[in-house]
């Protein structure tokens, strides 16, 4: 019997690189489907037809005995490299598949930041891959224009009791977010949002080449920002440093995205769920944008900010791979992300420095003290769901319970690495077509790691914090011993997974354990509206959301903070007061 395990750090990795697969079960029809009848129709002959037995009669939860074959488009962020002898057809989840019947056509490979257009085409040309990673608004637009197939019955036969218990973990409604008209479209990934928290990185050693201290105000904040553009933090005699980077090209994102600063004067203008962010203010329901005195104090901060030249002159056309760069190349000393923020650039930066050191704290207040908030939404952000022209829509059923079966419930160390990754030798679950992983609970994790690292007792520690223990050993070792740039070139693969470890539970002012600060101390922006999106809800965000992100970098760029309200105005107008009022009366009706 395999061992429960729901808690590893990867799962805070799920966003960070989105492997989609988009399938097609090897139909030739091109025309789209229109309505939720079509989609049905082709469901039942589905059912009729679908190889669902293994020679003992028994269900096959996991795959075919006669062999089906899925078109599947990927999206890899750029800074993506198959790890060893691995490819894009040749990796531990592509043989998996093979090996279970489900064979791979590879229909695209596309960058991940064109990964919404490349899918939005497909769709719109009739010949879409099947299974697709989407958001809540886009669950029901593809259910209600047929797009998408209804899951229901599919999920109550093939679903492993595995599936079925990572579906059930925390409140256990998150199937209910994936339904629509009391159907059934999608499989959530699940996750403790809580532990995907903005937070800011920093150079500690830049703080320490010029005796200041991590901000806890955005006055502060500003300060350090400037000095870090002005000061030569890095000792190099060179002007190449600036203090702020904000991810202005994709906006409310979860890579140092626009949202994070607000949420340290206590709003919250967007995440990166595609939904609306709902929070409470004052006994009543508001979207979190809409908080003008606290949007206006951060807009006229930002402003200072980008005139003095701390903010990156660029951040309007920065994006995640520009970010991860510049902290890389030891360019940029502040930015924000979730507590896995520094594992990505950590290893560039100290091979540029091997003084080096990126730690984490709460988003500096900027409203007085404890107005900082990071906001949390309480829905799934993303759905697994498989097209209406699929004549096998148990296929996604069986993909799920394959990505349970092997990154929650391994059998070994060897599994361990081969699915879930270890640097150089496996890609792991970033060439998984339907990640899902859950992160179970953090807080233990976390702290039961750290103290291993600082007493060097590991007894009681379960495997994969064992390994992980291990690698941030391997790293401290390699410190120790001067080899450290010596084995990062060489892509040692247990320190470079260590280094990485290290900035989440190892170091004293690690991610994880500025996560855990968090969650004990509860001071969030939770969000008060945790139902699917209305249809008036799908049908706006798109709109309001551009016109959000444009707007503020508008006026960070020097437009009138003032402008604003009119901003307000006219978001009030095209519909934000008639999603704010659906979300108000849901909230009423269910608490």
């Amino acid at each position: 019997m395999k061992r429960k395990w729901f808690e590893k750090f990867l799962a805070a990795f799920i966003a960070v690189t989105c492997v989609t697969g988009l399938a097609a079960c090897g139909s030739a029809e091109t025309a789209n489907s229109t309505n939720m009848a079509q989609s049905d129709a082709v469901q039942t002959e589905a059912s009729q037809t679908a190889a669902d037995t293994v020679d003992s009669g028994e269900l096959n939860l996991y795959g075919y005995e006669d062999p089906i074959t899925l078109k599947v488009g990927l999206a890899f962020n750029s800074d993506f490299e198959w790890q060893g002898d691995e490819s894009v057809d040749n990796n531990t989840w592509y043989n998996l598949y093979k090996e279970n019947g489900i064979n791979l056509d590879i229909m695209y490979n596309v960058d991940g930041s064109q990964q919404e257009t490349k899918r939005t085409t497909a769709i719109a040309s009739g010949n879409y891959p099947d299974i697709m990673a989407v958001s809540g608004s886009d669950l029901i637009k593809y259910a209600q224009t047929g797009v998408i197939a209804d899951i229901t019955e599919v999920y109550e036969k093939y679903a492993s009791d595995q599936l079925r218990e990572y579906q059930a973990w925390g409140d256990g409604n998150s199937l209910n977010a994936a339904k629509v008209d009391g159907k059934l479209y999608g499989i959530p990934q699940v996750n403790d949002y809580r532990g995907d928290a903005m937070m800011m990185f920093i150079r500690q050693d830049w703080l320490d080449n010029l005796n200041l201290e991590i901000p806890t105000t955005m006055e502060e904040l500003k300060a350090v920002a400037k000095a870090f553009t002005e000061q030569d933090p890095d000792g190099n005699g060179v002007d190449d440093t600036y203090g702020l980077a904000l991810n202005g090209k994709e906006g409310f994102n979860y890579w140092s995205g626009i949202q994070a600063f607000f949420e340290g004067y206590g709003a919250a203008p967007g995440y990166w769920n595609g939904q609306f962010t709902f929070i409470e203010k004052d006994g009543k329901v508001v979207w979190g944008g809409s908080l003008a005195e606290e949007m206006k104090a951060g807009l006229a901060d930002l402003q200072e900010m980008y005139a003095n030249g701390s903010l990156a002159k660029n951040f309007g056309t920065m994006d995640y791979n520009q970010i991860t760069q510049d902290v890389g190349a030891g360019r940029c000393g502040i930015y924000f992300a979730p507590r896995w923020g520094a594992m990505v650039p950590v290893v560039d930066a100290v091979k540029a420095n091997p003084e080096a050191r990126i730690v984490s704290a709460k988003i500096p207040d900027g409203m007085g003290e404890g107005s900082s908030k990071p906001y949390i939404p309480t829905t799934p952000g993303t759905y697994f769901v498989i097209s209406s022209k699929c004549k096998n829509p148990e296929a996604l059923i069986k993909l799920c319970n394959l990505s349970v079966d092997k990154l929650c419930y391994y059998e070994d160390e060897t599994e361990y690495d081969m699915y879930t990754g270890k640097g150089g030798v496996y890609s792991g679950w970033k060439a998984c077509l339907v990640q899902l992983t859950s992160q179970g609970e953090a807080v233990e994790n976390i702290d039961e790691e750290h103290e291993a690292i600082k007493t060097g007792n590991k007894e009681g520690l379960t495997q994969s914090q064992l390994i992980d223990v291990t690698n941030m050993e391997a790293y401290t070792t390699a410190v120790k011993d001067g080899t450290l740039i010596e084995k990062l070139e060489a892509e040692d693969p247990d320190v470079l997974a260590g280094i990485g470890m290290w900035t989440v539970s190892g170091d004293d002012l690690g991610g994880g354990i500025t996560m855990v600060d968090l969650i004990k101390d509860n001071n969030y922006n939770y969000s008060v509206y945790n139902y699917i999106p209305t249809e008036t809800m799908s049908s706006k965000f798109s709109t309001l959301d551009k016109l959000a992100l444009e707007t503020i970098v508008k006026i960070i760029s020097g437009d009138s903070v003032d402008s604003y309200d009119t901003f307000l105005q006219s978001w009030e107008a095209l519909g934000g007061t008639e999603v704010t009022r659906e979300a108000q009366e849901w909230y009423d009706q269910n608490h």
